[in-house]
């Protein structure tokens, strides 16, 4: 095999390298693995003849409980939530030109946080607004308020075009905004709304349906779907606006594109797991040092999210007691963050 490989799809062709193709299929292996090492072990042990056979549709009502409905979908929404994180953290450092600028940073998952929290903590105020005030309304608002978080970022960041300083700046101060939201929801919220609110925002897994999977299979495919189309825009966007220009890319309507894609994803994770921090940070890092690429690749960042938060998953149900998968990727991000930050003040203070 040669260092480059040509692969076409009807009217799309790409070069693979031949150390992102291997890395790529060592990340899959080890998502197939981890998913196979979910399904077939948990707290209720079952013969490995019984878990093959409730996969053949031939197990009981329980075991279907236990292994469908609990286990598979677990892990299958953990790879999802991964993927799309991933993917939003490479569009939105691809645009800023930023290793650190993530949904996290902007203010976007603050956003959907703070409007998911209202209706958790506030029920009278959604109720006042909607007519109905249920559970079942965390998930939309949290994409609406993702949404309308974007709306206010863009309409105060855009001059013709995103400049990554600005954008983070006015990320930051939305961010703000939405963080105190949260704060007076839960500082207003009764004791037991507050405890459901509190562990809503630490990002868990552990109460997610068949339903939340059929919500957010399609996002994956269609975010994955727009990164392909996007991808001649976005590499050349690495090379700054100027070039991307002379290249015969419209940077304004790359960088909303990119920008909208990136937040209709992150939205829908944040939707069904709640706040999973620094996977949209680190995986971009990761799978830019991994693949050796030139830059953040929403494709590779979004296979290296799903394997850190299944693995960060299996590992935090494993622990002596189980802890959302947020605390687990947040030990794994924070020294990445760190480490990235120094080397940043460092490169730019020579």
């Amino acid at each position: 095999m040669s260092a480059r490989a040509g692969v076409r799809f009807g009217p799309f062709g790409m070069l693979v390298r031949r150390r992102a193709a291997l890395w790529g299929v060592g990340v899959v292996a080890v998502l197939v693995g981890t998913t196979l090492f979910a399904v077939f072990t948990g707290t209720l042990d079952l013969p490995a003849s019984r878990v093959w056979a409730t996969l053949l549709g031939e197990g009981s009502r329980v075991d279907e409980l236990v292994v469908i409905d609990r286990r598979l979908v677990r892990a299958v929404v953990a790879v999802l939530v991964g993927f799309v994180l991933g993917l939003s953290g490479a569009l939105t450092q691809t645009v800023t030109r930023n290793p650190i600028a993530t949904p996290d940073l902007l203010g976007v998952t603050a956003g959907a946080s703070a409007a998911a929290v209202l209706v958790i903590t506030q029920p009278w105020l959604v109720e006042t607004i909607t007519g109905t005030a249920t559970v079942s309304l965390v998930a939309p608002a949290a994409i609406a308020g993702g949404l309308l978080t974007t709306a206010a970022i863009v309409g105060l960041a855009w001059r013709g075009g995103f400049d990554g300083m600005r954008l983070v700046l006015v990320g930051l101060g939305v961010n703000a905004i939405a963080l105190a939201l949260v704060s007076w929801g839960l500082m207003r919220a009764d004791l037991e709304s507050a405890a459901v609110a509190t562990r809503w925002l630490t990002g868990s897994l552990s109460g997610v349906r068949t339903a939340d999977l059929w919500l957010l299979l399609p996002v994956v495919v269609l975010a994955a779907a727009c990164s392909v189309v996007l991808s001649r825009d976005l590499g050349a966007l690495r090379l700054g606006r100027d070039v991307a220009a002379s290249l015969g890319t419209r940077p304004a309507r790359a960088e909303a594109y990119a920008v909208a894609l990136a937040v209709v994803s992150v939205s829908a994770a944040t939707a069904v797991a709640g706040p999973i921090g620094f996977v949209a940070f680190v995986a971009p890092q990761a799978a830019l040092r991994l693949f050796g690429t030139a830059g953040p690749t929403p494709l590779a960042a979004g296979l290296v999210g799903a394997a850190v938060v299944l693995v960060s998953d299996q590992t935090a149900q494993r622990l002596p007691v189980e802890l959302p998968v947020g605390v687990v990727t947040a030990v794994i991000g924070a020294p990445a963050l760190m480490f990235l930050l120094i080397r940043y003040v460092r490169r730019t203070s020579v």
